[in-house]
């Protein structure tokens, strides 16, 4: 536990280059920005082509897992859902897919967010370079209580005019100017993306842009991507959880958070649906047809017909050595036998 803050430090030093190299080369931080999502896509594009792969397999499956579903149709009690459930897991397994399969490139990307998320929430420490005291300094100078969502409120509070006192508290402030911070400037309201979004400023477009964005994304992954197979009721409701909730729920938070991380994740979606297209059209998934259909409903229904062959000749050998045995044990009661009886 002692080592995880290290190791997040330097995790967010590194974006932070990266970011400070962006921002310098660009002039402009939303630009920095975009060019940091932009390279979070390519870093993980290996896991997105994993993912299609994965996906190609399960639609491949598709046909068995509808002649299992079709077998138990109709009946929802509990042992029959958890038999068929169990029939589909095995199913799976023998396919060679993991219905888990994605989970560690999802964990991986959101551990990258979190730290592009630290990073644009701590502009002083990480891209600046300001230490903690001066940092420290600049609240009480600026008369902001410690944040709890990291640096990023100051620069709103920063103007030239206070550049002169703020260089005057030293503590590695004395060459802090107007240039050397991040320019969070936006259609020419200075510090823009430093700021929250509120509906009585046009950055409310911010926090709708994401919900298109998040809403969009949802849309087009379920298009390109196979879906779980569920009953109706349980499929409208995933799908407005994934159309509505889930772009609702961003859109919220947006509003928490300064403008410059609702735009990095609209960026990120954006890519994110680019990246789904590219790879739905290089690495299209299998269409299934009548003919696939049938031919797993047949396969299937032959291996219930071998299992069951199996099964009842199991029970008949088991039968039979049964029997063995109580003739064994007729013979070795104690009893008189046919001979003795002569």
């Amino acid at each position: 536990s002692d080592l995880f803050p290290i190791k997040e430090k330097k995790m967010n030093k590194i974006f932070a280059s990266i970011l400070n190299f962006f921002n310098d080369i660009t002039g402009h931080y939303l630009i920095a920005l975009l060019l940091v999502a932009l390279l979070v896509k390519l870093v993980l594009l290996p896991f997105g082509i994993k993912q299609q792969k994965t996906a190609q397999k399960q639609a491949k499956l598709r046909p068995k897992e509808m002649a299992i579903r079709k077998k138990y149709s109709g009946r929802t009690d509990q042992p029959t859902m958890t038999k068929m459930n169990t029939e589909i897991q095995e199913m799976y397994r023998e396919g060679g897919y993991n219905p888990l399969g994605g989970c560690l490139p999802m964990i991986i990307q959101f551990a990258i967010v979190m730290i592009i998320y630290s990073v644009m929430m701590n502009p002083l420490q990480y891209v600046c370079g300001y230490s903690t005291e001066a940092i420290d300094a600049l609240r009480e100078f600026l008369g902001v209580a410690a944040a709890k969502r990291g640096d990023i409120e100051l620069l709103s509070l920063i103007t030239a005019d206070k550049i002169p006192a703020i260089q005057a508290l030293g503590k590695g402030l004395e060459n802090m100017t107007m240039e050397s911070l991040p320019n969070f400037s936006l259609f020419g309201m200075a510090n823009a993306l430093a700021a929250k979004p509120t509906f009585k400023s046009w950055l409310v477009t911010i926090p709708i842009i994401t919900f298109v964005g998040q809403f969009f994304a949802s849309k087009l992954q379920r298009k390109f991507m196979p879906q779980p197979m569920q009953d109706g009721a349980q499929t409208k409701s995933m799908n407005v959880m994934m159309d509505l909730f889930l772009p609702a729920m961003t859109t919220v938070i947006a509003f928490t958070v300064p403008a410059a991380v609702g735009i990095y994740w609209f960026f990120n979606n954006m890519l994110g649906v680019l990246q789904t297209v590219i790879l739905a059209k290089a690495m299209p998934l299998p269409k299934i047809t009548e003919e696939d259909i049938k031919a797993a409903e047949s396969e299937y229904s032959a291996k219930n017909a071998k299992k069951k062959l199996a099964e009842a000749k199991k029970k008949q050998r088991l039968s039979d050595d049964y029997d063995s045995d109580e003739e064994d044990a007729s013979f070795d009661d104690g009893g008189p036998t046919r001979y003795d009886r002569d």
